[in-house]
């Protein structure tokens, strides 16, 4: 009898590393140069130099990676493609498809036994024949990984999503300047009132985001209390947070696809974009082609002064990191300081002069699409911030009884026990944008008043949009409220405890704050009809440039600028999308913590320059006093 000499150098320790280096063979064919490395993914840095080296010999890399039931058979690697071992640590990192990284919170909860664990004999064998037919190029496709369970004897096919901020593999992008297209490549829109030149295939997002174990996405949740369609996704980060990201729509399948969408807008804020190329300086070295980051708004001094607060009042003087941004108005590039581009976190102590959110950060399958959903959102926001702190006298929006419209009141009424009223908060740059108020119809316990709003070159689209968020801010808040009243009461009275994003709903809906809406809800004004609001669509052009250039058109006129950072990553890029920071200084940026508020130096806050509206705020009041209630 005649026996395979085993002749694949394997490398690793251990049991499973052991039983394979005696029983894979070399194949004669593709497999011939292949070197398998077999290691626990809480322990793949101690083999850096088995990876370096075969990128020195030219070696490809087949990894057999092992958690607990979990063994993943691949990558298969080399060093002219993306994807390597330490990406699929990445991938499944801080979840219970893969170990904890340092500095993060505890894995979430599984409902094995994940203390004692060893490889049953059926499973050594499944491990072992799926990682010779990799050696042998019959298994594994290029970028993907089959993952074993070997608790429930499950074998599935995943996408690794090759992680492009990898220490490994990853290759950063030189320039944050946005690429646009050729102006000879036309960018139609679906419909003339439609902001998107094509719908996304749910398959190919599904296939490449979603998977549990290897996606940027390990769970999809469906919210069956909401009157619409409403999905979440949460985005594992390696910073010990949970991101999450949440889809709206008339069906739960357009649903998940938009939170999918808002998950990967927000992995690229993250992550900063991948990018790794900053200009650092100090402001007065760079002056004469930066922005001067006060235009952007900054903190009251009675924050600056506080010993806790994390940001230092800017000084010319201070080095920073500063990254490309592109100018509409300059036609060219101008430098911005790196923190007010990307909203990720750092850990460098790098200075940062302000807080900042992710406000104005957007997807698109184009730039061109990306900056024009940003530019809604920064309008929303900043309409949204002017009213409520200058507290604006605007006209009430009638709204129609007819059509979809009419048909989300009813059914949000019917869900959520709230009437909902509208106004028109259109600035002076002209895109419709729409302040939305949420009254609790019956008198009881539990929020009385939550606000939101909604912008969209449609107005229908605008307050559409509005209510679905507004209508999500309900259904969280009454959920929390009973909970939270007592920290509600006392964050009321104390203004700095409002720290957090949901922080500013819940003191907004308290009964007790809800004389702080009577100069919108109280006040007698005439009534404008929603179909009589004029938007701005450019319907009479199929590409989507035309709106874009309308947008930005409307904004330079009154003197403002729109800068655009571009940050897509490669994660985003393989499918055609493009994720962009759309920053407009002089608009009022959205903020949460009350002492994190940024209302100094900006203009049109402080003095009401150029706003459509009166203001009512009493002679001596200070802008901004009051915690805005934005969900």
């Amino acid at each position: 009898m005649t026996t395979t000499v085993p002749s694949v150098d394997v490398v690793g320790v251990g049991f499973l590393a052991r039983h394979l280096a005696a029983r894979l063979a070399r194949p004669a064919g593709p497999g011939a140069g292949v070197r398998v490395l077999v290691a626990e993914l809480d322990d793949v840095d101690s083999h850096h130099d088995t990876m370096v080296e075969c990128v020195g010999l030219g070696q490809s890399l087949l990894f057999v990676g092992r958690w607990r039931a979990m063994v993943y058979i691949g990558p298969m690697w080399t060093a002219s493609r993306a994807g390597c071992p330490r990406c699929l640590v990445s991938r499944v990192a801080n979840s219970p498809f893969g170990p904890e990284l340092d500095g993060d919170a505890v894995p979430e909860s599984s409902g094995r036994d994940t203390e004692t664990w060893s490889l049953r004999l059926a499973a050594l064998g499944m491990v072992e024949r799926y990682a010779q037919a990799a050696l042998d190029g019959v298994l594994l496709d290029p970028g993907r990984v089959l993952v074993l369970d070997t608790e429930v004897g499950t074998a599935e096919p995943q996408v690794l999503l090759p992680d492009s901020t990898c220490a490994g593999c990853g290759r950063p992008a030189a320039t944050t300047v946005p690429s646009f297209a050729p102006a000879d490549t036309a960018l139609p829109k679906l419909a003339p009132a439609t902001l998107r030149t094509r719908q996304l295939d749910p398959a190919t997002l599904g296939t490449d985001y979603l998977f549990s174990g290897l996606g940027l996405f390990k769970e999809l949740r469906q919210d069956l209390q909401s009157p619409y369609g409403a999905c979440s996704v949460e985005l594992s980060t390696r910073w010990g947070r949970r991101e999450p990201a949440i889809g709206r729509a008339r069906s739960y399948a357009d649903s998940r696809s938009i939170a999918v969408l808002e998950g990967l807008e927000r992995y690229a804020g993250l992550h900063r974009g991948g990018r790794r190329a900053p200009v650092r300086a100090a402001y007065a070295d760079v002056a004469d082609r930066a922005l001067y980051p006060p235009r952007l708004g900054t903190h009251p001094a009675s924050s600056y002064a506080r010993e806790d607060f994390r940001y230092r009042a800017f000084d010319p003087d201070t080095v920073v990191d500063w990254v490309w941004a592109y100018s509409f108005r300059e036609s060219g590039r101008v430098l911005v300081p790196e923190r007010f581009a990307f909203w990720g976190p750092r850990h460098d102590q790098e200075v940062s002069f302000c807080y900042d959110t992710s406000n104005g950060c957007a997807l698109g399958n184009s730039a061109e699409e990306a900056v024009l959903h940003g530019l809604r959102e920064v309008a929303e926001r900043d309409s949204f911030l002017l009213t409520w702190y200058r507290r604006l006298a605007l006209p009430e929006v009638a709204l129609p009884t007819d059509g979809e419209l009419g048909a989300l009141l009813r059914k949000a009424r019917l869900f959520t026990g709230f009437d909902f009223r509208c106004f028109q908060s259109t600035m002076e740059y002209h895109l419709p944008t729409f302040w939305l108020v949420a009254c609790r119809a019956q008198p009881g316990d539990g929020p009385a008043v939550l606000a939101g709003s909604g912008a969209h070159p449609d107005p229908r689209q605008a307050v559409t949009g509005g209510l679905h968020e507004l209508i999500g801010s309900i259904l969280a808040t009454r959920h929390s409220y009973p909970r939270r009243r007592p920290e509600a009461l006392r964050m009321l009275d104390d203004p700095t405890l409002i720290r957090r994003m949901e922080d500013h709903s819940l003191v907004g809906a308290l009964p007790e704050a809800r004389d702080r809406y009577s100069f919108l809800l109280d006040a007698a004004r005439p009534t404008v009809a929603l179909d009589e609001i004029p938007g701005t669509v450019a319907d009479h052009d199929p590409d989507i440039r035309g709106d874009l250039h309308r947008a930005v058109g409307d904004l330079l006129a009154v003197g403002l600028d729109v800068l655009v950072v571009d940050q897509t990553m490669p994660e985003l890029a393989r499918n055609g999308l493009h994720c962009t920071r759309v920053i407009v200084p002089g608009l009022v940026p959205m903020t949460f913590g009350h002492l994190n508020r940024r209302t100094e130096g900006l203009p049109r806050l402080t003095d009401g320059t150029g706003l459509p509206y009166p203001s009512q705020l009493a002679d001596g009041e200070e802008v901004g006093d009051v915690p805005h209630p934005f969900p």
